[in-house]
């Protein structure tokens, strides 16, 4: 072959005697230009083979090019600025190929370290047609060539475990995976999710297919498209998931079959649900998926049983394996769903699903993953929603993302009367005792609330009259007046002092607003499901105390002055 022989002779170049460290005194141009002249050539030879192997040979060009940059680092130290050279000097040669930029170079180097051994064999089509076994090496680097260069790009940047990039590799590789499906994949840590569900497959599934159908299944299962609010129930979650499951299947197909939801079958003169059915066309089973919207109880594998047997004597045919239930829980104790399982003689998984968070996921290794569902479905989905629908799913999102509590009640007569004597009552009685320190300053105080023709001067007549529901009914602002009376040491200068205290309540909140502070706006406000704490309570008569000090302090200066 063309591309071998060039290959050969790179190979031959490469093995040339180390230079003495005293010749490294010249930045070794010579050699340099008989490498690039080299690769060149090789690029040449490789532009000319079928286009069908057009990948397979960019790939060995590429982990020749990043090979001899990482022998020539090591053998003759290479620096940084030679990779740059290169790739200009390539990009010269061939101005109309793309891939030679210097960022690109380098992570051809990291290939070629990342899989030392990687060479494109032509043997191997020809062993796997004769049914010879590969060895682990042939097996890698054929499933190596079958991805393209921005996957290889991919894995090198977000999987440095070399056993979990074979993961991603094999996986892509058997689904076909876009780079875009993998990383989701990869994103949503489907490495250590594959084959933990919780399950009994072991010791209900033939031996040589057991380990097989464990890998299928997840744990837990990310449905982080779908959000579902505190009351949703089981169909809502249902309702959310074949909204999404639709378009998928259509584009995607891959060997999972929808068969329905609540899938009707009979027992005598009794009808059953099944939530989802599935069939896999590669297992050759049906699939039963139960959704629970609350934790893993031991009666649900009960039911399962029962209709994993109804399954397997209505709907699976002689040439199919029996019917794999799949129970998908919002939580789990892991200890209770092993010891539900324990004498189960049908196979049956228990996995946890993570809502916001929902969707069945495939059951999947050979199956659809979940990143899958919500790429095609939500795409499907977006084409189909209107400007309006568009529009109202950007407020929500906004709201969504609002930090502020959330409103759980509006003011009603019960919850006005538990502020007032849990809340309001609690500040007067402070705010009163706080000002008896002020007492030796002044001649007298006064003190009384404001509510219809009446002021209340004690507690007494202020709950008989506040706690009327008619009159709560009338007032959005109650008012506590608080006099000092005739300050001792000013003489003839004497003046009065005191503050003005608004009990405000609004639609969704109430609050507190000192008169004549702060632009009269309240300067705390509390949802109607919150009363106040003790620390309010001391916030509230502390900043009074301070508009007091104030206010005295400005009648001082006005007084003192000449």
């Amino acid at each position: 072959m063309i591309v071998r022989g060039a290959l050969n002779r790179i190979k031959g170049l490469f093995r040339k005697k180390k230079r003495k460290p005293q010749q490294k005194m010249m930045p070794g141009f010579l050699k340099y230009s008989e490498i690039i002249e080299q690769l060149k050539q090789k690029i040449r030879q490789a532009r000319v083979q079928s286009i069908i192997t057009v990948n397979t040979h960019m790939l060995s060009i590429y982990w020749e090019i990043g090979d001899t940059i990482a022998r020539q680092e090591k053998e003759e130290g290479w620096g940084k600025k030679i990779v740059e050279t290169l790739a200009k000097d390539l990009k010269a040669e061939f101005p109309e190929m793309k891939g030679f930029s210097p960022r690109n170079i380098r992570y051809m180097r990291d290939f070629a370290l990342a899989y030392p051994d990687f060479v494109i064999l032509q043997a191997l089509p020809a062993k796997l047609d004769a049914g010879e076994n590969l060895k682990e090496s042939e097996v890698l680097q054929a499933q190596l060539a079958k991805l393209t260069w921005y996957h290889h790009v991919t894995l090198l940047d977000k999987v440095k475990d070399l056993r979990e990039r074979q993961f991603y590799i094999n996986h892509t590789v058997q689904n076909g995976w876009s780079r875009d499906i993998m990383v989701h994949q990869i994103e949503s840590g489907l490495y250590k999710r594959q084959g933990q569900i919780t399950s009994n497959f072991k010791h209900t599934v033939a031996p040589d297919q057991s380990e097989l159908v464990q890998q299928l299944f997840k744990d837990p299962y990310k449905f982080d498209f779908i959000y579902l609010g505190q009351q949703s129930k089981e169909r809502d979650l249902e309702d959310a998931l074949i909204n999404q499951l639709k378009n998928f299947l259509i584009e995607l197909g891959q060997w999972f079959a929808f068969m329905g939801r609540q899938y009707r079958v009979m027992v005598g003169d009794n009808e059953y649900f099944y939530d989802l059915l599935f069939y896999h066309t590669r297992l050759k089973r049906y699939i039963v998926i139960e959704l629970k919207i609350d934790e893993f109880k031991p009666e649900y594998k009960g039911k399962m049983e029962y209709y994993l047997t109804i399954a397997d004597e209505q709907l699976k045919s002689a040439t199919d394996d029996p019917t794999i239930g799949l129970i998908l829980c919002k939580t789990k104790d892991g200890l209770v769903a092993e010891y539900a399982l324990r004498d189960s003689s049908k196979p049956i998984g228990i996995a946890e699903y993570n809502l916001r968070e929902s969707l069945p996921e495939n059951i999947k290794g050979i199956l659809p993953s979940i990143e899958e569902l919500e790429i095609e479905m939500e795409k499907g989905y977006q084409e189909l929603k209107s400007p309006a629908e568009k529009r109202l799913e950007t407020l929500k999102n906004k709201i969504s993302q609002l930090k502020g509590k959330e409103v759980m009640q509006i003011a009603t007569i019960k919850i006005l009367f538990e502020i007032i004597d849990n809340s309001v009552i609690p500040l007067y009685q402070l705010l009163i005792e706080r000002m008896k320190q002020f007492d030796e300053m002044f001649i007298s105080c006064s003190y009384s609330w404001q509510g219809k023709n009446k002021r209340p001067s004690n507690f007494e007549q202020l709950t008989e009259e506040w706690k009327n529901e008619e009159f709560l009914k009338s007032h959005d602002e109650l008012y506590f007046h608080y006099q000092l009376h005739g300050l001792k040491k000013a003489g003839t200068e004497a003046f009065n002092s005191g503050f003005q205290l608004n009990f405000r309540t609004d639609t969704f909140w109430y609050g507190f607003t000192l008169v004549n502070h702060n632009n009269q706006q309240p300067f705390i406000k509390k949802l109607y499901n919150e009363q106040l704490s003790k620390e309010d309570i001391i916030q509230i008569t502390d900043s009074v105390s301070e508009f007091v000090v104030d206010s005295i302090e400005r009648e001082l200066e006005r007084i003192s002055k000449p």
